[in-house]
């Protein structure tokens, strides 16, 4: 894969010496990292940037405008949105945009075929739809075809090489494909096209939590967690970070956290109840802002010289 930047996110983890082994898309429960015999292995969240949902309600009768697909989309009632949407394209064949909608709203539902028909659609009218491929991807991902995700995503970002979507989901689909050194890269490359985003963050802790480095993992956790307050997979997962490094009271925390973000989280309930009959050894408190910001200032350096080096390349052209 070509890597565009060399980025060093934390002081912890400027040396890659991954070994490239088989994973899948979930983050292992059998790390190798330091904890108490007595702490069974926490519960992860896998590697996601969107949540889906299957809330629907019946479409409305008569004649549909993309306006109301919209409407329906933003509430996240995907499934009437697909249902608009499909009734939509039916009355407006020609428009790519439409067919986009529905195999977005349909992915959000649920209906991967329908979501796969729906972009397709969309890239027969505009071969260049960069959204259509982007989230094609995503349902491949999803149906464990990282393969087919990569070369959807490879095509994307020949159309958009400074999307850090593109190289996020391709930190997802390497990982997928057990192409650890690629996937670690392409997140990093993400995070230096966008130093605020927190699912490439995520993820890469998450992969540096599969190979047993939770201690590299800890700075891009903290750092998500620090952007996504309300995410209860980033504190369910920064908790799992602390609890595999011994840090027992600090991974309760955050995943309490993850409790008050989202009530109903039965990883974070399994998580919290086994950390709380854990006897922690005394150690140093652990600075969770300290820790964001070590990925922080890195990323927003990596950042700047990437920006320096096409300004010049841009200036020698025009002259």
């Amino acid at each position: 894969m070509a890597r565009l930047h060399k980025v060093f996110i934390a002081p912890a983890i400027v040396a890659l010496t991954v070994t490239a082994t088989a994973c899948s898309d979930r983050s292992s429960s059998d790390s190798k990292s330091k904890k108490a015999p007595e702490a069974a292995a926490a519960v992860p969240t896998t590697f996601v940037d969107e949540g889906v949902s299957k809330a629907a309600t019946p479409a409305p009768a008569g004649p549909v405008t993309f306006a109301d697909g919209e409407a329906a989309f933003q509430t996240r009632n995907y499934g009437e949105a697909a249902r608009i949407f499909a009734r939509y394209t039916e009355q407006r064949p020609g428009n790519a945009g439409g067919h986009y909608m529905l195999g977005l709203s349909a992915w959000k539902s649920g209906d991967l075929d329908r979501a796969e028909k729906g972009f397709d659609e969309a890239l027969k009218l505009d071969p260049k739809h960069v959204k259509s491929l982007i989230n094609w991807s995503r349902v491949l991902l999803d149906r464990n075809q990282p393969d087919a995700a990569v070369e959807k995503l490879t095509l994307a970002g020949e159309l958009d090489s400074k999307s850090g979507v593109v190289k996020r989901l391709l930190g997802r689909a390497y990982h997928a494909q057990g192409k650890i050194d690629d996937a670690v890269a392409a997140y990093r490359e993400a995070i230096v096209i966008d130093p605020q985003d927190s699912w490439a963050m995520n993820n890469l802790g998450l992969l540096f939590l599969d190979q047993g480095r939770a201690e590299d993992a800890l700075p891009l956790l903290a750092r998500a967690v620090e952007l996504g307050k309300d995410v209860a997979s980033f504190h369910n997962n920064l908790g799992m970070a602390l609890e595999h490094t011994g840090r027992f009271s600090a991974a309760a925390a955050e995943y309490t956290g993850a409790l008050t973000a989202d009530p109903a989280y039965q990883k974070a309930k399994l998580n919290l109840a086994r950390v709380e009959k854990v006897k922690e050894d005394p150690k140093e408190p652990f600075d969770l802002e300290a820790a964001a910001k070590s990925v922080v200032e890195p990323a927003a350096k990596s950042a700047e010289d990437a920006t320096a080096v096409e300004d010049t390349t841009a200036a020698s052209e025009a002259n």
